[in-house]
């Protein structure tokens, strides 16, 4: 049987929502989901990280588990203002009277400034330090390839059969 543009359109757009809901990888309960559980489990029983993926004993593709980079801790420090009167009054004393007008203007922003160019902390401001914690590496699901050509080839014969078992539920 010939489908015309519009039949194929039909039939693309029907597999496009069937599929959608299969491979839903929000939903825990569609096949994507359940496949994820699986080689999840499977990768904590195993340590494998990559799965082939078989039609007839034909690998068509493969599922790898994906897991988010792990982050040592991070320092770093910041100076806060505790103090804008005292702050003001420190920076009425610098002689300076262009630097002057800019800190008058920005007091936070010169507070800043300042420090990192000569490394003096003005009156009114503490340095806090503050400490990003580490992140371990951690499981944040898989990735799925899957060449077409292989599947296609792989059911041989059987591909309307699973197409149209597919669009009938």
């Amino acid at each position: 049987m010939m489908l015309d543009d519009d039949g194929r359109l039909a039939l693309a757009q029907a597999l496009f929502k069937v599929c959608g809901v299969m491979v839903d990888t929000k939903d825990p309960d569609s096949l994507r989901g359940r496949m994820d559980a699986k080689y999840k489990l499977m990768y904590e029983q195993t340590g494998a990280k990559s799965f082939d993926l078989k039609i007839n004993d034909q690998v068509v593709g493969n599922y790898s588990i994906k897991f988010s980079k792990p982050k040592d801790s991070e320092k770093h420090s910041v100076l806060e203002v505790k103090d804008f009167y005292s702050l003001a009054e420190y920076v009425t004393s610098i002689p300076d009277d262009v630097l002057r007008k800019y800190a008058e203007s920005e007091l936070a922003g010169f507070a800043d400034w300042y420090f990192f160019e000569t490394g003096e902390v003005p009156d009114g401001c503490e340095l806090v330090e503050y400490v990003k914690p580490a992140v371990e590496k951690a499981y944040i699901g898989g990735s799925l390839r899957v060449k077409p050509e292989d599947v296609a080839k792989a059911l041989g014969g059987q591909l309307t059969q699973g197409i149209a078992g597919m669009l009938e539920g």
